[in-house]
Parts: structure tokens; sequence; C-alpha cells
């Protein structure tokens, strides 16, 4: 049986997944750092706050992704949505987001709003998937000594 939830608390399993999530975020940030459980229960409590919704999709009873909703002012953002790799392919992204969405209008606003890194090609194709082709946000901040990279965003190159 296939279910989304809302949790109010962390639990083990849902620590390991955040967990794998902390390790994966480090290799996409080009960390070689060790990510350390006990950075994962800091990541993991600061989802369980007065304005945060938590949601995990179960398969028989096993966590197999979760998404982080947030609440500021008028606004919902997906914090989060993270789902083990075993289970890519299979829809559950979709599902949970989908769900954002709809949680997102029961509170009475028509718009989700999502941060995502910009080397996250995986979640950006997904967003696209989805309709979200509305650039809103940019975070410039100086060159760093290693940056060779550059992209450009409406017509204007930027290093990353």
């Amino acid at each position: 049986m296939e279910k989304i939830i809302e949790i109010k608390s962390t639990s083990l399993e849902f620590l390991q997944l955040v967990f794998e999530m902390k390790i994966i975020m480090n290799r996409l940030n080009g960390s070689e750092k060790i990510v350390m459980m006990s950075e994962a229960v800091r990541e993991a409590e600061s989802y369980f706050t007065e304005n945060r919704s938590v949601f995990v999709y179960k398969i028989k009873n096993k966590i197999v992704g979760y998404s982080v909703l947030k609440m500021e002012d008028q606004v919902v953002w997906l914090d989060w949505l993270y789902i083990d790799p075993d289970y890519h392919g299979k829809g559950i992204a979709s599902k949970l987001f989908d769900h954002a969405e709809e949680f997102t209008r029961k509170l009475g606003n028509n718009q989700l709003y999502i941060w995502v890194h910009p080397d996250n090609h995986r979640m950006l194709k997904f967003l696209k998937k989805k309709g979200y082709d509305v650039l809103n946000l940019l975070e410039i901040k100086k060159e760093k000594s290693d940056s060779k990279e550059k992209i450009q965003i409406l017509g204007n190159d930027f290093h990353y």
C-alpha cells in the first residue's frame, strides 16, 4: 500500500533518508567533506518547526521519500523533496510534488515556491516537466578563487 502522511517528529528510518540526502547534496556542491549522522539529526530536527510541515511517502510501511514545506507569511516554499535513489523513476517525486501543490492551494495560495541549486539538473528537469519555467530569484555572490565555470542567464554571463 502506498500513501503520503504528515509526520510530526523524526524517526530512525526518516533520519536515514535525511542522512542520504545530506551526502548527495554534499556531492552536488562539490564537497568532499564526510557527512556525520549528527548533521542529519540536526537537519531533520530543523524540519519540525511551527511553520513547516513534513510529509513522507510510504510503500508497505517503508519511508521511501519526503517533502518539507515551509510557510512564510502568505508564501509556501518547497524546502526539500527527496526520494530514495532505489525508488527513482517510479513517480514518487511527482506524487509528493502534486501533494505539495494541493497543500498550497488548500492554504489559499496559488503558487508553490521552490529554490533549486543551479547544479541540480535532475530537479530543474523535473520542475520544467511539471510546468515550472519562470525564473523568480537569483543568488548573486562574489567569485570564489576556484570558480572557473560560467553560466548565462537572460543574456548575462555569470561565474559559477
